[in-house]
């Protein structure tokens, strides 16, 4: 493990306004998302994604060339999820491997309010939700991506 790694300290944070949101969907940008790995416990209203997210606030962006790039196992977790949509998500196809870009909040009124997950190849996961009850959680150690590169749009 090298100095970087063991000065780590793993994420945990909260989201319950827009602005919070905006923090962990920066944080998330670009994580790699496994469609297995995505769930919805329609019971207790809560929505999963174990995600391998991109670490853009350790990594060193300033270096043109960095063979160095960490990344993360995270859970995002929404809580108060009334119903789900999704298009572009094949839930049958466990193989599929998706990267997600961003997440969108829409606020229409009190009792309607939606997350959106966008994901790449025009897929998205939308979440109604009574508020914005949301938590990222760093799950594992970083590790060193298998990919070198700065993810780029």
């Amino acid at each position: 493990m090298s100095k970087k790694e063991e000065n780590y300290k793993k994420l945990s944070l909260a989201a319950q306004n827009e602005q919070d949101l905006v923090v962990i969907s920066t944080l998330c940008q670009d994580s790699i998302v496994k469609v297995t790995n995505i769930k919805w416990a329609k019971k207790s209203k809560r929505f999963y994604l174990l995600i391998n997210r991109y670490c853009w606030e350790f990594n060193d962006l300033s270096k043109k060339k960095s063979s160095n790039m960490l990344r993360i196992n995270s859970v995002m977790r929404f809580n108060s999820v009334l119903s789900v949509k999704s298009v572009g998500i094949q839930q049958n196809n466990n193989s599929d491997i998706t990267s997600l870009l961003t997440l969108n909040y829409n606020f229409f009124t009190f009792e309607k309010q939606a997350i959106d997950l966008i994901f790449s190849g025009n897929s998205q996961i939308t979440l109604n939700i009574e508020c914005i009850d949301a938590f990222l959680k760093d799950v594992s150690e970083p590790f060193e991506s298998t990919i070198s590169k700065i993810p780029k749009h």
